[in-house]
């Protein structure tokens, strides 16, 4: 199998975001756990039906676009950010 069989981009399916090919899991969600040191052994254990080569190709794929899963990323935490905003309730 080729790397780049296992990661892939589909508009329509998590945003058109770089993911796992068959899942809907993105590159970006991988990535996060790496970068809080986890180990991609112990990053699957978090995603039962992803194989070790599927994390690997993902953290791979993050290291060569770090741009794009950075911007990802970044417009998660913001999304978060702005939902957890409390609205005032109205006098």
């Amino acid at each position: 199998m080729e790397i780049g069989q296992l990661i892939v981009k589909t508009p329509g399916t998590c945003s058109g975001r770089a993911r796992v090919a068959g899942r809907r899991v993105p590159v970006s969600s991988i990535y996060r756990w790496f970068l809080r040191g986890h180990e991609p052994e112990a990053i699957l254990g978090k995603y039962e039906a992803l194989a070790l080569a599927e994390i690997y190709a993902a953290i791979a794929y993050a290291l060569a676009n770090r741009e794009e899963i950075a911007a990802e990323i970044a417009a998660e935490d913001r999304l978060e950010r702005e939902a957890r905003v409390v609205v005032p309730a109205a006098t």
